[in-house]
């Protein structure tokens, strides 16, 4: 680049395009633009072809069209427009000879193009094609458009395609849409990618019309309300629940249904389905990161399908839970709550050990009735959860699904007493201490949380080179060392906070990412919450575990790293020149 006058910039000599043979200039960072000579005429484009950032140089040209060498899309020479579905337009430049020189008016490189890569971004959700979400996604970010107007594109269309095509495994779909916007926000660069295009990929597929939801008519009061929704969760009506909520919400209402969700979720009949109140609470958390303007429809349907869930016939040992529960529950509700931290957790963790379902539930209804912080309460059972899976056996199904159940949803009481208050959240340890009684086929002993750990430290120079060693052991799929390893890094005193984030950048990298999302939030957010505890290592060790036995090794990475590469303007060649 030899000259430059306002908005104009000399880019070559004409006799260095002649006809039939294309240029590539270089301009700025990462720019690549190509010149082309067809019939004595000179045209100018971006170098990178829209779809997958191939040197358009490398194409061919017949008729005016541009077509790329690679994946065959094709162009306007002259205007730029794509002739296909999930393809940007080409950017085209100005073109102006003067005498033997091309002068070429660049722009000032200012993004614009904001609403057609959420066009892009909304056929590649329809498509269930990752490179084209990758790629709009990663085109959005670069040019400035905040993170949570990204992610409230991809609400959009979740709210269309949970309730026309998804139907009751919209749960799943919310659980990777939070936690991947949580785990991401720890994130930079391609792994921030990964997380926000992995909660991308949980909301694609079909979004069809579906029948509008009308208010009920008037006389409605919310007390009414209130207690239809409680009738019908507790009958099993979804459909009726969807119109009762939609009508609370026309009413002015809004405030009080994430509450009576919660509430609704924590009954005793939902005791078996420990999915329904931790699918709530991400829904919850949902509506309180976007807003009810992007997110009523899909509170209504889908809040309304998870509280009105109709449980199957109730087996032995369910239907005692449920009676117990039921027994104690005036008891529950008349206790005061949140009185001490004086609370003996070794003989807590005994009795919901025990196996042996009135024991356990007695336990927890004593804790309630001493006014132990929930705060505390809670805290024991995600040490509980985490010390199970840092000691299931390994060489047999380990249950994992299972043990990240108890996890999350232990965790998630938190948000269920933020919302929905203490005694909400004192109905939801039954829940946990049910889970555990439940997973007593993974035949995992029992050990009390302040029993001490191994000492022993892990033979390494420095952090990085204990870090390093760590995730070596969890790529090669040893899971009968990566626990020892883990605990003998942190006994020698290094960062915790550093190995989840090594873990996760290796997990969100492989094809397990998403499965493993919600757990690797719980670990991050539960971390601070259990400082000081002799227990708190296992969080680390179990999820370590976890995710080394659970590993697919085939990563995620490259719709990622050319999505990356191609928001900042490089071509594939120049990529894989490098």
């Amino acid at each position: 680049m030899e000259n430059r006058t306002p908005d104009w910039v000399k880019v070559a000599e004409l006799s260095e395009v002649p006809d039939g043979q294309p240029k590539t200039i270089k301009m700025g960072e990462g720019r690549s633009i190509a010149l082309f000579n067809v019939d004595g005429k000179i045209y100018a484009t971006d170098n990178q072809c829209p779809h997958m950032g191939y040197p358009l140089t490398r194409g061919t040209i017949r008729d005016g069209i541009l077509t790329c060498d690679w994946h065959r899309r094709s162009f306007d020479l002259e205007g730029g427009g794509c002739f296909h579905v999930e393809c940007d337009d080409l950017k085209v430049f100005p073109v102006d000879i003067r005498g033997d020189e091309i002068w070429i008016e660049p722009g000032d490189m200012i993004y614009r193009r904001a609403e057609e890569h959420k066009q892009l971004l909304r056929e590649g959700l329809l498509s269930e094609d990752r490179w084209t979400m990758s790629k709009a996604i990663a085109l959005l970010l670069k040019g400035g458009v905040p993170e949570e107007e990204v992610m409230g594109s991809i609400l959009e269309h979740v709210a269309r395609h949970i309730p026309s095509a998804h139907g009751s495994e919209g749960g799943e779909d919310v659980s990777r849409l939070i936690n991947g916007l949580r785990v991401g926000s720890r994130y930079e660069g391609e792994d921030r990618l990964i997380a926000v295009t992995t909660a991308a990929c949980s909301a694609a597929g079909e979004a069809r019309q579906r029948l509008e939801v009308v208010p009920l008519p008037e006389p409605v009061s919310w007390e009414k309300i209130e207690r239809w929704v409680r009738i019908f969760s507790y009958e099993g009506q979804s459909s009726r629940i969807e119109r009762c909520l939609f009508t609370a919400y026309q009413k002015g209402d809004a405030d009080k249904l994430r509450p009576l969700l919660i509430e609704c979720a924590m009954e005793p009949n939902f005791i078996d389905n420990p999915q329904i109140p931790l699918y709530v609470s991400y829904l919850s958390e949902v509506v309180d990161e976007f807003g009810w303007d992007r997110t009523a429809d899909l509170f209504f349907y889908l809040g309304a399908d998870l509280v009105g869930h109709h449980p199957a016939d109730p087996e032995r040992y369910r239907r005692d839970a449920i009676n117990l529960l039921k027994e104690m529950m005036p008891t529950i509700e008349a206790a005061a709550l949140e009185r001490t931290n004086k609370f003996d957790e070794d003989a807590f963790v005994e009795a919901l050990t025990s196996v042996n379902l009135q024991r356990s539930f007695e336990e927890v209804q004593a804790v309630i009735v001493d006014g132990v912080k929930l705060d505390r309460v809670i805290t024991s059972l995600v040490l509980l959860a985490a010390d199970r899976m840092a000691s299931t056996p390994v060489n047999v199904d380990a249950g994992w699904w299972n043990l990240t159940m108890e996890l999350n949803l232990a965790a998630s009481l938190r948000s269920a007493q933020q919302v929905g208050g203490s005694l909400v959240a004192a109905k939801g340890l039954f829940h946990v201490a049910w889970q555990i009684f439940a997973d007593r086929w993974i035949n995992i002993s029992s050990r009390p949380l302040s029993e001490p750990l191994s000492e022993e430290k892990l033979d390494v120079a420095n952090e990085a080179e204990g870090i390093k060693h760590i995730i070596g052991t969890i790529e090669s799929l040893n899971v009968q060392d990566v626990g020892p390893q883990v605990l003998g890094y942190l006994n020698a005193g290094y960062s915790g906070e550093r190995l989840i984030e090594a873990i996760g950048h290796s997990v969100l990298w492989d094809d397990t990412g998403s499965e493993v999302l919600p757990t690797l939030r719980t670990v991050f957010d539960e971390w601070k919450h259990a400082e000081g505890h002799p227990a708190q290592p296992q969080l680390l060790v179990g999820l370590a575990r976890y995710v080394t036995d659970i590993r697919s090794n085939t990563d995620n990475k490259s719709a990622a790293t050319t999505a990356m590469n191609f928001a900042e303007g490089r071509t594939t060649i120049e990529v894989f020149e490098e």
